[in-house]
């Protein structure tokens, strides 16, 4: 028989969210459906219309404390349907030959599966009568695969935001393919810049001198040597290279264009690159390196996200909420292991608003396929997770 918790997390998983045209209308009814189920209170803020924020509260015995933050997102990537074993929003729960079963989805693994185990263990809260301080806030946000800009980039520095008194936030991880918890006091800058070289046209029969790409090849071959370098500092971890990425800085071209037709030489070209930057270097000095390669070989640089810092969550177990995470840790008996988060999450926002954070997802043994054709989440793990999260909730709720 279907598990209970099972059943809500797949119809979750059946709303689609997905970008560029996500249905967060029905998101949103499905989310405050789950809150009068739960008896939890919930308020839905829109920064832009048609962007909603939806934020559940169970209510401390002491409102005045400041309250923890449980924060996931709604959207999800899309999908190429053709390369799926399993229809993507439909869910599907196979079963496997040990007798668990895998849930197929797109937003299985990034990151309902998080948002489902959320809601769940303040159903469990709710049903156990057990009392809190501090009051718990489930927060729901959109467009966060496409770097929240309309979403928790605008939220946090609204006066609905500050209302929410958030002292400690928990956002999303990582599931981790060993048996380890992975959890992330930091992470990576998102850094998309653009380099656009400009030159002489003309016949493509000629030698044409200053052309476009005689200026923007220097810069790429810089970009990719850099890129080989920072590999090179974690290659050595072989299997366990994955856990180290964020201890170094990452560079892709994403884009290359130019042209408009074969016997023209281009006017001009536009190399466009992801660089992931670790917290470990400073972030602004890395900007400067980057504008300093455009300006010696004459090309403009332009820097496609406003970011301007990248705040890190200083991790202490003297301090009494991430005191409260370990003891979580421990009663769960899990191995944690403190990393930099590779990839961004909503986090950063929080933490540029000045509040603690933490990304952790507490499943194991996990095959990760976030954005990934036939994305799945282990039902087992799923439900382990709920417990969890019970668990945490209650622990930061209380911390004093």
């Amino acid at each position: 028989m279907e598990p209970a918790p099972v059943t809500r997390f797949r119809k979750y998983l059946q709303i689609k969210t997905v970008q560029p045209t996500p249905d967060y209308a029905a998101c949103t009814e499905f989310l405050i459906e789950q809150a009068k189920e739960i008896g939890l209170e919930y308020q839905i803020h829109e920064c832009v219309k048609g962007k909603p924020i939806v934020i559940l509260k169970s209510i401390g015995t002491d409102p005045t404390l400041k309250t923890i933050m449980f924060s996931s997102h709604t959207d999800v990537v899309p999908v190429f349907e053709d390369k799926w074993d399993y229809p993507p929003f439909a869910a599907e729960r196979v079963k496997l030959e040990n007798g668990n079963y895998n849930i197929y989805a797109r937003g299985a693994q990034d990151m309902k599966v998080t948002g489902s185990a959320y809601l769940e263990a303040l159903r469990n809260l709710k049903s156990s009568g057990k009392h809190h301080k501090r009051t718990i806030i489930a927060l729901f946000a959109p467009d966060e695969e496409i770097y929240s800009i309309e979403g928790m980039d605008m939220f946090v520095n609204t006066e609905e935001f500050k209302d929410l008194n958030v002292g400690f936030d928990i956002d999303e991880g990582d599931p981790s393919f060993n048996d380890e918890t992975f959890f992330f006091t930091a992470e990576r800058v998102t850094c998309p810049v653009a380099f656009t070289a400009y030159g002489n046209t003309g016949h493509g029969s000629q030698f044409i001198e200053g052309t476009a790409i005689e200026k923007i090849m220097p810069v790429i071959n810089e970009i990719i040597q850099f890129r080989t370098k920072q590999h090179n500092i974690i290659k050595h971890y072989g299997p366990l290279e994955l856990i180290h990425q964020g201890e170094v800085t990452s560079a892709n071209l994403t884009m290359l264009s130019g042209g408009t037709q074969v016997n023209v030489v281009p006017a001009s070209y536009t190399a466009t690159f992801d660089f992931r930057v670790t917290p470990n270097v400073n972030f602004l000095e890395f900007c400067q390196y980057l504008k300093d390669l455009a300006a010696k070989n004459d090309v403009k640089i332009e820097f496609l996200s406003k970011t301007t810092g990248n705040p890190v969550t200083e991790y202490s177990e003297s301090d009494p909420f991430m005191a409260s995470l370990q003891r979580t840790l421990k009663k769960h008996n899990k191995k944690p292991r403190h990393i930099i988060m590779s990839a961004a999450t909503d986090a950063r926002f929080v933490r540029r608003a000045g509040i603690p954070a933490v990304g952790i997802n507490p499943m194991l043994n996990h095959k990760q396929l976030a954005h990934d054709h036939n994305e799945y989440v282990d039902e087992s793990e799923f439900l382990k997770s709920i417990t969890f999260y019970e668990d945490l909730m209650i622990e930061l709720a209380n911390t004093d």
